[in-house]
């Protein structure tokens, strides 16, 4: 330990009074956007009390999870349950940049999507995306790269608009997103926390007629190994809500 070069001489001691201590003061309640208590509160209180329509925790096999090869006529395949988990992965040896699974029982116009989902051997550029397409021509997607930045896109594809901003990520803890899709807006949390709202995701309350209209993807550049885990998946089908 080297001392301060200039050292301050000790002032003689004041008596202390007698501290007065007032009581704690509350923590202030969060102010959450308006469009929490408008749109997506009311909908959470409702499942509460509501069974999931479909739920998957990966621990016995797969509950008709697939994937396939655009270009090739095989398929589709089973897509990879391990270690209790649907994994998403690119190997290093594949040159392509998008692998995506789908379900064909999450289909509804009106959902909400709840699940988890870890980074595993990823780049800080490497994403996980889940998307839902309105048809083949538009749709939306949320974002999630391990560099903690979020972007969400929304329109038709060839134009998409665009929304974006960071998030607290703290391996190896999961990242919970909830997503709620209902007429023609869209509300998503990120780890049970209000992340964006979009009071027009998409032109019509309609869901593309494919069993691949809501997928889960990773995407990355080729030249490494990128992959994903998600895990503890509940979907609700909104259509039927009051």
């Amino acid at each position: 330990f080297t001392p301060s070069p200039a050292v301050v001489p000790r002032q003689p001691r004041a008596s202390t009074p007698t501290p007065f201590f007032l009581p704690p003061t509350p923590a202030a309640a969060p102010v959450f956007p308006a469009w929490v208590a408008e749109f997506s509160a009311p909908i959470l209180s409702d499942l509460a009390a509501r069974q999931p329509n479909f739920q998957d925790d990966f621990h016995d096999f797969s509950k008709g999870w697939f994937y396939f090869i655009p270009e090739s006529p095989r398929g589709p395949y089973y897509a990879h349950i391990e270690d209790e988990t649907l994994l998403l992965k690119l190997p290093a040896e594949n040159e392509k940049r998008d692998y995506w699974v789908y379900n064909p029982r999450l289909l509804a116009k009106n959902f909400a999507l709840r699940f988890e989902f870890r980074f595993l051997e990823s780049q800080p550029e490497d994403t996980v995306r889940f998307q839902f397409d309105e048809s083949s021509q538009r749709g939306a997607a949320l974002d999630l790269s391990k560099s903690q930045t979020w972007t969400l896109r929304w329109g038709p594809y060839a134009d998409w608009r665009s929304l974006e901003g960071a998030y607290a990520h703290f391996p190896p803890d999961p990242i919970e997103v909830l997503t709620i899709v209902k007429g023609l807006e869209c509300a998503f949390y990120l780890n049970r926390t209000p992340l964006a709202y979009l009071p027009d995701c998409r032109a019509a309350p309609t869901l593309r007629s494919a069993p691949w209209a809501l997928t889960f993807r990773i995407l990355a550049e080729p030249g490494h190994t990128a992959s994903a885990a998600i895990d503890e998946l509940k979907f609700w089908d909104l259509s039927s809500n009051p």
